[in-house]
């Protein structure tokens, strides 16, 4: 079975299963406001091994993600699929922007505040340039993929994304974290999306 390492966990992961439902079945920090339909971008995360093991981009991530994101390894993990069983390791977007705000907030030895404020105004700034900067072409492809009625109401089990939308808070604001090496495991009632 392959091994996903999603903001340094190791989980399990199913070939063909898209890489937010090994997040969200194993309560990792990783948004997910669309419900998995390639509609808000929450999920983007950054591949920093094994995107040779992940499904080619899709129409949705071309619609949302701009070359230079590409380029630097950014994917949708509602749309990039497990297709091999080589070692995968991803980072979220909300993950690094969390660390980005927590150097700043303390920052490691030998910088400062300063120095740390502009790599995250930095991300949050072009995250929104970027996606801006394809506006209205890429709703206006999401609206034609997806119809108007998953469009306006993208939730595929709106009792399930309430289910995961809980146990990852819980879970960040619990502070729980696998020891190294140690992989997650979801409860058996919990079940994944």
């Amino acid at each position: 079975m392959p091994q996903v390492e999603i903001n340094d966990e190791i989980m399990e992961a199913k070939l063909g299963e898209p890489l937010l439902t090994v997040a969200r079945r194993n309560a990792a920090h990783i948004g997910f406001g669309c419900d998995g339909n390639g509609l808000c971008t929450m999920c983007e995360c950054r591949v920093l091994e094994g995107g040779d093991q992940l499904s080619p981009l899709n129409k949705a991530e071309q619609a949302w993600l701009p070359d230079a994101r590409v380029a630097d390894g950014y994917r949708l993990a509602c749309q990039a699929s497990v297709r091999g069983k080589g070692p995968i390791r991803v980072l979220t977007r909300v993950e690094e922007l969390r660390r980005q705000l927590g150097a700043l907030l303390n920052p490691p030895a030998g910088t400062t505040s300063a120095e740390q404020l502009r790599p995250l105004l930095t991300n949050l700034v072009m995250i929104n340039w970027e996606h801006l900067g394809r506006w209205p072409f890429n709703l206006l492809s999401t609206f034609q993929r997806l119809g108007p009625v998953r469009f306006l109401w993208p939730f595929n089990d709106t009792s399930q994304f309430l289910r995961d939308t809980v146990r990852v808070s819980e879970r960040m604001l619990a502070g729980r974290r696998p020891a190294a090496g140690e992989t997650a495991k979801p409860k058996e009632d919990e079940g994944g999306s």
